[in-house]
């Protein structure tokens, strides 16, 4: 509607003006009556998660010895990791390997029937031989942080091991006990 027909009907004595004054505070009431109106209500919920201890260990590269020479020692080393849950106690221990007559204290490299002799060690002095806890051995003990915890094995070929030519393998497995 035209604001020039307005005044036609508007009641008697009021301006325009005025009338639109008014219909603006009603507009503006009747915005406030609808937010007024408006209510809430809240709820909560618990959010839950469990963690269990648990531990990754991956060996690393081959420890490899490289050329062994009679009457020479030959040092090597390779690193492993763990990967343990926060707050995790565990142990690492090596097993005596794959090779005939092996023990934690003296892994044997093979090559077809004949053997190699080596030893594996927590410490770059070659004091403390890493095995399982027998036999004269110690096991790495460390606590989980979450992240990647990185441990170096030593090894040693003794200047005393006597072997025939070839290709000396042998397998270590690493076991997390937590």
């Amino acid at each position: 509607m035209k604001l020039s027909k307005l005044s036609t009907s508007l009641p008697r004595g009021q301006s325009r003006s005025a009338w639109i004054s008014r219909a603006v505070c009603l507009a503006a009431l009747l915005c406030s009556a609808q937010a007024a109106m408006a209510q809430s209500s809240t709820a909560t919920f618990a959010v839950t998660a469990t963690v269990l201890p648990s531990c990754t260990v991956v060996g690393g590269l081959p420890l490899a010895f490289g050329v062994v020479t009679p009457g020479v020692q030959r040092d090597g080393t390779v690193t492993v990791t763990a990967t343990c849950t926060v707050g995790t106690p565990y142990t690492l221990a090596l097993d005596a390997g794959t090779g005939s007559g092996a023990t934690v204290a003296v892994r044997r490299m093979t090559s077809g029937g004949a053997t190699l002799d080596y030893a594996l060690y927590q410490d770059v002095a070659r004091t403390t031989p890493w095995g399982d806890g027998t036999a004269g051995t110690s096991t790495r003990s460390s606590t989980g942080t979450g992240l990647l915890q990185s441990f170096t094995v030593y090894g040693r070929v003794p200047s005393t091991a006597a072997a025939a030519v070839g290709v000396y393998t042998d397998t270590i497995t690493v076991t997390a006990t937590y």
